[in-house]
């Protein structure tokens, strides 16, 4: 049997989520969790931009340069760019990105070949932490197969788990930026307005960064009521 009738085969959740995660060489089963992470809220002040991305423009001709530090940018867009186009030019200004942190309810593939091309080319030079929704790892599984093997091989940490939040950070100390993006858009192409906020504050970058390791941590629910020990490295063992 192929793998993509495996992937046809075990779509839907419990014992059969973890036999597919053993599929892509993690027997251990810790790229899902259950759990949930704890609510909290920050209050910046931030000096805003407003810009409006119209349909024919792309957003490296209207978002020119990085935010400064204690800057805001907010964007509307039409259509046609997705969230995922935020990292290169990001990386542009930045030179590199120190790592980098993705939230998203789910993702294309060639957002997926983009990222781990940038981070072989040594534009993103520490490591890739990355969370999905539930509905990423269950429908669009050849995708998960792909950006999980992609991340594990090169030392990235994944966890999928009922999120809908889309979050970009990069930074790079040396140039003072701490750059957050928040907005309405998956890592997919869509033919729809949506809305983004570029903030370059350490405090907002922190902030987000914190939940997201969280997250990263959280134990893994087994089926038959056993759980894998939180861990930073992924791996453990079932109680």
């Amino acid at each position: 049997m192929s793998l993509d009738d495996l992937l046809l085969d075990y779509n839907d959740a419990g014992a059969s989520d973890l036999m597919f995660d053993s599929i892509l060489g993690n027997e251990n089963a810790t790229l899902e969790s259950t759990e949930q992470i704890s609510s909290r809220s920050l209050k910046i002040l931030a000096k805003r931009k407003m810009l409006r991305v119209a349909q024919q423009e792309k957003l490296k001709e209207i978002v020119t340069e990085c935010p400064l530090p204690g800057e805001q940018i907010h964007v509307v867009s039409a259509n046609k760019f997705d969230f995922w186009t935020w990292v290169p030019v990001m990386i542009d200004w930045l030179g590199v990105t120190e790592n980098l942190y993705c939230s998203t309810w789910t993702a294309n593939r060639q957002g997926v070949v983009d990222l781990f091309k940038i981070w072989d080319d040594g534009k993103i030079v520490g490591r890739v932490n990355f969370v999905t929704g539930l509905y990423f790892k269950r429908r669009e599984t050849s995708v998960y197969a792909t950006l999980v093997e992609g991340l594990l091989k090169r030392g990235g940490r994944y966890k999928a788990f009922e999120t809908h939040a889309k979050v970009l950070l990069l930074k790079n100390e040396a140039r003072n930026a701490w750059l957050t993006v928040e907005g309405s858009a998956n890592l997919t192409g869509n033919p729809r307005l949506e809305q983004y906020v570029v903030t370059n504050d350490q405090s907002l970058y922190e902030f987000h960064r914190d939940w997201f390791e969280e997250a990263l941590v959280f134990e893994t629910k087994l089926p038959w009521g056993g759980k894998i020990e939180k861990n930073e490295s992924h791996t453990g063992r079932s109680t």
